[in-house]
């Protein structure tokens, strides 16, 4: 692709931006809720009294936003938020991949060339990452303006901040501290030393998670207890302790993670000045722990409904706060999830009475694909694996034997297809082939899908079927709309109370917070300025 002049660059960008000099807000504030289904909003809707209740009475809530892409994963999430462009393109299609070759496991942000910083973190950063983001535009447009990013996970704070942010921060589990890599910084900043100094976990997370109203505002939902739920100390009820010894270990598996990560937000808009200094800024949240509560007891549970409460207050609190410092009408307050969650099976089927299965992948799918790998052998006539890692195909044993890929495909093809709990079986071809495009769910991974990465075979449960290593909890991955139907809601700066029902997308997100902040954006963008709030 031809590059454009520099000088015509310029000359772009002071178009678009000059035709929004008065409407452009001070500080844009960019959240992801880590696995947050978009039905949250209405199920829980009658307890909340702050933020989620300020997106719904204030802004533009759009109903029906959806990934859109398979599969539904928090690298890939944070990736198609930041850039505006899906897997194929970003090239972050998973949180961790295999290595074809050797068939080692790469996971979406290592780096090693990244190192510490003041002894922490490192060993991560954007490398994999190849397209720039909202983090890129924004600094190339607006000369002298921050773009800072914080998330207790590593993968969400660098893949939503693009290639090239002032700061990128994590929390490190071990330390308590928020830590970054050597590929953002030499040195911590001094605001962000004395936040670690304060020792946050100490002086702010409880001995005991316990729910925070009556217990008659949970139970009206369903029962506090059933099975499937991940125990925690033996219990699957609240309360739940925290030991002091484990404190920091396991401040994310509660509400309180993200409490310290709003906190910390706190200080660096403070600390940077960040909508005060004349030019606008760029803050952007991820918020991780209604990730590690859904995993745990899922979206039912009463500890998701506790969580949904205090997230709400906590948001609240943070859009108060954000405007007593910046100015009231003068942010951009931004909302959406790198993906959603199946409920819990058990959940589905004791209490809902619907389908619902856990299928263990090790007991129930691994051998029958080994002894599925084993046939295929005999019948090539190899003794090397014909099915690798439930991911690649030996083409080239096959074609020893005489058998071309298309009959290879259709003996394995067949062959999976047998296996209870697989509902279909695409290939490489199957993903690559234009024609598949308006098929929908091979249409979800060829979003998804980054050739110099992907698989050779790709296997879709069936429908309700949670795949997993797990006797407990649940998880995301699939394109069905229980994993990929998220919350996409603007509030504050030019924006106006709307509900819009038509679809739209997670990578609309970049690109319509771009054009209503008056910044060019590239190519590379695969989603939309939506109309209803970005003219």
């Amino acid at each position: 692709m031809k590059r454009a002049a520099p000088f015509l660059l310029v000359l772009i960008a002071t178009a678009v931006i000059s035709a929004y000099p008065a409407e452009r807000p001070k500080l844009v504030v960019y959240i992801s809720i880590d696995q947050m289904k978009a039905e949250y909003l209405d199920w829980y809707k009658a307890e909340f009294t702050g933020g989620f209740k300020r997106f719904l009475t204030q802004g533009a809530v759009f109903r029906n936003a959806d990934l859109n892409y398979a599969p539904s994963e928090t690298g890939p999430g944070h990736a198609s938020l930041g850039t505006g462009a899906y897997p194929a393109h970003s090239g972050i299609i998973s949180n961790e991949w295999l290595d074809p070759l050797s068939g080692a496991k790469d996971y979406c942000v290592q780096d090693s060339s990244a190192g510490p910083v003041d002894g922490e973190g490192g060993g991560v950063s954007p490398r994999n990452l190849v397209v720039s983001g909202l983090g890129d535009w924004w600094k190339q447009a607006l000369p002298g303006s921050k773009v800072i990013a914080a998330s207790l996970k590593d993968r969400a704070a660098i893949l939503m901040s693009g290639q090239h942010p002032d700061y990128a921060f994590w929390y490190d589990r071990k330390s308590g501290d928020m830590v970054s890599s050597s590929y953002y910084v030499r040195h911590l900043p001094d605001w962000a030393k004395s936040f670690n100094a304060e020792d946050w976990v100490q002086h702010n997370l409880p001995d005991a998670w316990t729910k925070l109203l009556a217990d008659s505002v949970y139970t009206k939902y369903g029962p506090d207890e059933f099975k499937g739920e991940q125990e925690t100390d033996g219990s699957t009820s609240f309360p739940h302790a925290y030991s002091p010894e484990k404190k920091k270990s396991r401040l994310p598996s509660g509400p309180f993670g993200d409490a310290l990560v709003l906190d910390f937000a706190r200080a660096a808009v403070r600390a940077e000045k960040l909508g005060q200094r004349g030019v606008s800024d760029l803050l952007i949240i991820s918020l991780s722990s209604t990730d590690y509560i859904g995993h745990a007891y899922g979206g039912n549970s009463h500890e998701m409904i506790d969580q949904m409460i205090r997230l709400d207050r906590a948001l609240g609190d943070f859009f108060a706060d954000m405007e007593r410092v910046v100015g009231e009408g003068n942010i951009l307050f931004v909302l959406s999830a790198d993906h959603a969650a199946m409920p819990l099976p058990e959940y589905l089927s004791s209490v809902k009475h619907k389908k619902g299965r856990r299928v263990l992948v090790q007991k129930e799918i691994d051998p029958r694909i080994d002894a599925l790998d084993q046939r295929l052998q005999q019948e090539i006539g190899t003794k090397e694996h014909v099915i690798r890692s439930n991911a690649f195909l030996n083409y080239a044993a096959a074609a020893k034997a005489g058998i071309d890929s298309i009959r290879l495909e259709r003996r394995v093809r067949q062959g999976l297809m047998q296996i209870d709990g697989i509902a279909r079986v695409y290939f490489r071809r199957d993903i690559l082939n234009p024609a598949n495009a308006n098929r929908p769910l091979v249409g979800y991974y060829q979003r998804g899908y980054f050739p110099p990465k992907g698989n050779d075979v790709i296997l879709l449960p069936c429908e309700y079927c949670l795949f997993t290593t797990s006797a407990t909890g649940t998880s995301h991955g699939t394109p069905y709309s229980y994993d990929t139907h998220v919350p996409m809601l603007f509030m504050g700066k030019g924006i106006k109370p709307v509900t819009i029902a038509a679809p739209a997308h997670t990578v609309d997100i970049a690109p319509t917070i771009a054009r209503i902040v008056g910044i060019p954006f590239p190519k590379t963008v695969d989603g939309i300025p939506r109309k209803e709030i970005a003219r």
